[in-house]
């Protein structure tokens, strides 16, 4: 089945830039639409690419675990993909790889992300001018953070980093889990508050995204994150990549911590569907929850 949506993290996210090449090369404009924003887990961005067309170094994304970059949902129609492939060189510059990209409230989106083809990465291979300004005002038009951007440009690591978990049930202090998470390397524990509705799975609970109840837990912050991910993702069964073939999946969301601050961190999260006809926890509070089945 041909796909829906690309996620866009360079010249694609300016709509300039894009109407002149389609203009150039007699495709359509509107052929592909920008639907929001949205961010590409465990990557970042490099300029590790000469691009002939352009004369010097095009973005890519690589793998970073525990880093995120932000970039444009796009929905592609069929033209569209024909007029995407031409401009990215597929498949011999560039490929297309699926990815799940994360959407501002944490859902999970299947998408298209281009990606050079291996053997044609290069070190870091200094961009433009005019192609990196076509980047910084992709990113200005859709309010996307441009610090990765102009890091990648100097050549250094262009990607945002996380090194904060949400947990809210035996990941927290005194759960089940919480000493294997530990031996990764706690730096600081806060208590937060994230939204959503938590289940009673027996020994464990479960959030699901999509409603606005308050549900209780705790910011794990790691000294590293990219040795706590894998022991985390191997505890909840969640795919890498925030794939969403496992029993949680790992997304990011905005939670707001004891202090009144909001900020994004990750989290485990299940779909609906996996459910079945497990209670709902009313008080969005695992350890209160708990209690008061002891109490019973």
């Amino acid at each position: 089945m041909t796909p829906r949506y690309s996620f866009a993290y360079g010249s694609n996210t300016d709509a300039l830039d894009w109407r002149d090449w389609c203009v150039r090369h007699g495709h359509d404009p509107a052929s592909i639409r920008p639907i929001g924003p949205g961010l590409l887990p465990d990557a970042r961005l490099a300029f590790d690419f000469f691009g002939r067309g352009r004369g010097g170094g095009v973005l890519n994304f690589q793998s970073r675990l525990g880093g995120f970059i932000e970039g444009v949902v796009l929905e592609v129609s069929e033209a569209g993909w024909r007029a995407l492939d031409q401009k990215e060189g597929t498949p011999h510059a560039y490929q297309r790889r699926k990815r799940h990209i994360i959407l501002p409230d944490g859902q999970a989106l299947e998408a298209t992300a281009y990606q050079v083809v291996p053997e044609r990465q290069q070190g870091f291979v200094a961009p433009p001018a005019a192609y990196l300004n076509a980047v910084r005002r992709g990113f200005a038009a859709h309010g996307l953070h441009p610090d990765p951007l102009e890091a990648a440009a100097r050549g250094e690591e262009g990607c945002q980093h996380l090194p904060d978990v949400f947990v809210y049930g035996t990941l927290m202090q005194g759960g089940f889990w919480h000493g294997p998470a530990a031996k990764a390397g706690i730096a600081a524990i806060t208590l937060a508050q994230a939204t959503g509705t938590l289940f009673d799975l027996g020994d464990y609970p479960a959030l699901t995204l999509g409603a606005a109840a308050p549900i209780q837990g705790e910011i794990l912050n790691f000294q590293d994150i990219a040795t706590a991910l894998p022991i985390l993702d191997e505890i909840e069964d969640a795919a890498p990549d925030g794939g969403t073939s496992g029993m949680y999946r790992r997304t990011i969301m905005t939670v707001t911590d004891q202090a009144g601050q909001r900020r994004r961190a990750w989290a485990y999260v299940m779909a609906p569907e996996s459910l079945g006809a497990a209670p709902i926890i009313a008080s969005g509070d695992w350890r209160a929850h708990q209690r008061d089945k002891r109490g019973g």
